[in-house]
């Protein structure tokens, strides 16, 4: 696993940086507009321009050496720290200038996912397929904890300006390590064919959602993720208001600071063991204890000691369930595929995150608030346990949330397809990497 090792290194450093950029935009927009509609517009344009290019981000990455496609990534992404150190230093940064130049950076940023998921089958044996995804769950968690960190120590004392040079100087190295991992592995197998005939990009595009269709128990997971994504998001968009409804801020911190630390700590764990034998049980499995944690916090949410342990171990379950459905998919997908694939795979579950942000708020007071009331509909025994008002509403998203997803996972365990995922969907045929001589 050394070249993956090199090229995990370089980019773990750019998701601290990034973050760190990220932490210190919204914290510009947010000074200069005191507007949440602005800080909202600003997620919106960091997200939605990068969703929509995906599709066709999946097929550049099947067609191109995937190590280039990080590395003009990373480098057109670089520009949008440096324009806005520029701007900002010239005094001349305004509002419209971040949005547009977020939504670009998001542009960019959405060809990393399919090209360095679909280049770590490549690099790296079937054995070491889930140690390599859990590094991945290792950096990201990384790039969020470290990121937010250092961004708000940092920019009380450098500036908007210092944290975009930090972020500059760990693209410098992301670009860095991409390229010395040339001197290791110079030569990756193809995944087109050279004599392969010229395809639309229309074609190629459809060609990854026909891949997932045709299999049903692929179809079945990517739906059931689907359900599963939209029921975790509606309940945890909500956690801030449910924690500072009745906590101080430095609640909410510590709460968040858990859930990232239990995904570090389990992303660690599993970087150094080997996954579970059955991933799509294991899954299953992972999504009934996140059911059982909304369940537990639903209740537990006027004790902040509840709302840690049950972060921590959503978040923590969440580097479980990355890494064994990345590895699920790597297996099952041939690797000249897996670009288009993986970029379905991923605009689907990231179509979650809006749409759950657009319901949670109506869920919570047209459907949570008026159930929690002492006059609603539910026994009182029910309503003791959630409270009324606000906070009693968005605690009973967390049980509605728990009891609809244990539902979602109870009619997926009834689908053989998914079920019998691993044995009767066999692995894609395809060679193992070759060593390099300066492998150990």
């Amino acid at each position: 696993m050394r070249v993956f090792n090199l090229i995990w290194s370089g980019q773990a450093a750019s998701l601290i940086g990034t973050a760190m950029t990220t932490f210190g935009i919204g914290v510009w927009v947010f000074t200069r507009t005191g507007s949440p509609t602005a800080f909202a517009t600003l997620i919106l344009a960091g997200s939605l321009p990068g969703l929509l290019t995906l599709p066709f981000a999946g097929v550049l990455v099947d067609r191109w050496d995937r190590r280039l496609v990080m590395l003009l990534s990373d480098t057109a992404a670089a520009v949008v720290p440096l324009t806005v150190l520029t701007l900002n230093s010239a005094g001349m940064l305004r509002l419209w200038h971040v949005y547009v130049l977020v939504a670009v950076g998001s542009v960019f940023k959405a060809f990393q996912f399919p090209a360095f998921s679909a280049l770590v089958p490549q690099l790296v044996s079937k054995d070491d397929l889930g140690r390599a995804n859990s590094r991945e769950s290792v950096a990201e968690a990384g790039g969020m904890v470290f990121g937010d960190l250092l961004g708000g120590a940092l920019y009380g004392v450098l500036g908007l300006n210092g944290l975009l040079l930090i972020d500059l100087g760990t693209f410098c190295v992301a670009l860095s390590t991409t390229l010395h991992s040339y001197r290791l592995r110079p030569a990756i197998p193809p995944v087109r064919a050279k004599d392969a005939p010229p395809r639309r990009m229309r074609a190629d595009m459809a060609e990854g959602w026909r891949f997932i269709r045709q299999r049903s128990g692929l179809l079945g997971l990517l739906v059931f993720f689907a359900f599963y994504n939209l029921m975790m998001e509606v309940a945890l968009v909500l956690l801030a208001p449910l924690v500072l409804s009745s906590n101080p801020p430095s609640t909410l911190g510590a709460v968040n600071a858990a859930g990232a630390v239990g995904m570090i700590v389990v992303s660690g764990v599993m970087s150094f063991t080997r996954q579970p034998r059955r991933l799509v049980r294991a899954v299953l499995a992972v999504a009934v204890l996140h059911g059982v944690l909304l369940l537990v916090m639903g209740v537990g949410h006027a004790a902040p000691l509840l709302l840690a342990v049950g972060m921590f171990g959503v978040l923590g379950g969440y580097a479980v369930t990355n890494s064994a459905t990345t590895t699920l998919w790597q297996r099952k997908t041939p690797t000249g595929l897996q670009g288009r694939v993986f970029s379905v795979r991923r605009l689907l579950a990231w179509s979650a995150d809006p749409v759950a942000f657009a319901l949670a708020g109506p869920v919570a007071a047209y459907v949570g608030t008026p159930l929690a009331d002492a006059g609603g509909p539910l026994p009182d025994t029910v309503v003791r346990l959630t409270g009324t008002g606000t906070s009693g509403g968005i605690a009973m998203v967390f049980l509605l949330s728990g009891v609809l997803l244990t539902g979602v996972v109870a009619a997926t365990c009834l689908l053989r397809s998914v079920r019998r995922l691993e044995r009767e969907l066999p692995d894609a045929d395809e060679p193992e990497p070759a060593v390099s001589a300066a492998a150990p």
